[in-house]
């Protein structure tokens, strides 16, 4: 199972339901051209191939609710973040499809900045399994390596919210298969 896919499901096992609150955080969904024409993107695009990516978990937070045993929660979330993943990359991509393959969503980005190796981004993703609502990554790139930091609030059911902070880690390693 995917990290994007298991970290509702590790969450809602280490949270107890308390206070529900329903504060949602929102951007406006633009299209890329939209996106272009307020920012900059004159940024490296990676090259066409198969690409590993690793996370490794920077923090958690509880934003409602409460933690019957935070340690728990981190060492849940910590041990979801070792699994690595994959993704393609064709020459038909464009940054949006990019970042969407990468972080294993179906993502809008709402905000960019991307000038050289630096990259700074604002998206919303909509996935059955995985972050939804508002995704933020920042970080650097290369044509065949990324090394971003994201962060999102995952919403867990009956539980509340968990801010989530990942080091997301791409490498290339070899032709899509």
């Amino acid at each position: 199972m995917r990290l994007i896919h298991c970290l509702p499901l590790i969450a809602g096992l280490a949270l107890a339901a308390c206070d529900n609150a329903d504060e949602e955080l929102t951007d406006e969904a633009l299209s890329m051209d939209e996106v272009l024409a307020q920012g900059e993107d004159n940024g490296i695009m990676p090259q066409p191939g198969e690409y590993s990516a690793s996370y490794e978990l920077v923090s958690v937070e509880m934003v409602a609710g409460q933690v019957q045993d935070m340690a728990a929660l981190e060492a849940a979330f910590a041990e979801g973040a070792q699994e690595q993943t994959s993704f393609c990359v064709t020459e038909a991509m464009g940054r949006e499809a990019w970042i969407s393959a990468m972080t294993d969503n179906s993502c809008a980005i709402s905000r960019l900045s991307a000038n050289d190796g630096d990259i700074d981004l604002a998206m919303t993703c909509d996935a059955e399994d995985g972050p939804q609502g508002r995704i933020t990554m920042a970080g650097t790139t290369s044509d065949t390596a990324s090394d971003m930091e994201m962060g999102f609030t995952q919403p867990i059911p009956n539980v509340g919210d968990v801010n989530i902070v990942l080091q997301v880690q791409t490498e290339r390693v070899g032709d899509c298969g």
